[in-house]
């Protein structure tokens, strides 16, 4: 399996993964315990910041595993701010595919104009769990537009687990469900608490999906600069209740 999505890079600023390198080797172990081969380290990066590729080459030149392949990557606070420094962003690999995050609580009210800046700019982008952004759990249709200029979607395992509650738990699932989730990524930052199975959440995803594709071949596709076309998402319907738009 490939894994997208991890901060397991020790003791980087700005990020809150491990803070020495025998927690990073600890959570590769354990990866590869779980059929993991390939990792994309996707420190966070929440502001423009010139100095942060070397900083992950830097780092990455200290983490080792034989049966892992480790590639940088980034994750990226889509806003006005970050937005300003379009050349020193770091996307996943040697691809042009962004891994993007918004506000928790809900998307900005420009999130298409940040897209269609991003895209008009040579990238594509990955928007890393949806399932816990509160306008997608209020609504997952409210990714419907995102996903039809060509936004893919990265699902938490830990989400899957049930890691950050029932109401991201379910919106995983009906993403998974209606062909809004193309990747599922670990996200973790620990070799304990913060350490989510990319075994087990597939374990869980077949109840939904076939999610073979969404830990193999898609994100496979992605680090040997390939495009992934994908499935058309479905509307999610629910009776007797009407959504919020965002």
């Amino acid at each position: 399996m490939i894994d997208l999505h991890t901060h397991v890079l020790p003791n980087l600023v700005d990020d809150d993964g491990p803070k020495d390198l025998e927690i990073s080797q600890a959570m590769l172990d354990k990866a590869y315990s779980d059929g993991v081969t390939k990792i994309v380290a996707t420190p966070h990066m929440l502001k423009p910041n010139p100095n942060r590729r070397t900083e992950i080459n830097e780092a990455m030149c200290f983490l080792h595993h034989e049966n892992i392949s480790l590639f940088p990557g980034s994750e990226i606070f889509a806003d006005e701010v970050i937005l300003k420094d379009l050349e020193n962003l770091i996307p996943l690999g040697n691809s042009n595919y962004l891994l993007i995050e918004f506000h928790r609580a809900e998307l900005p009210h420009n999130v298409e104009e940040i897209i269609f800046l991003l895209q008009t700019n040579g990238f594509e982008c990955i928007f890393a769990h949806p399932e816990r952004n509160g306008s997608i759990v209020r609504n997952p249709n409210n990714l419907l537009p995102l996903i039809n200029t060509g936004v893919l979607c990265q699902v938490n395992a830990g989400s899957l687990l049930g890691s950050y509650g029932k109401e991201s738990q379910k919106t995983a699932q009906i993403l998974l469900e209606h062909n809004m989730a193309h990747f599922i990524a670990s996200d973790m930052h620990s070799a304990n608490h913060r350490y989510y199975s990319l075994k087990e959440a597939v374990a869980v995803a077949e109840k939904y999906t076939d999610p073979l594709a969404l830990v193999t071949t898609n994100p496979k596709t992605i680090l040997t600069k390939g495009y992934l076309e994908v499935s058309e998402p479905k509307e999610y319907k629910k009776k007797g209740f009407w959504f919020l738009k965002f």
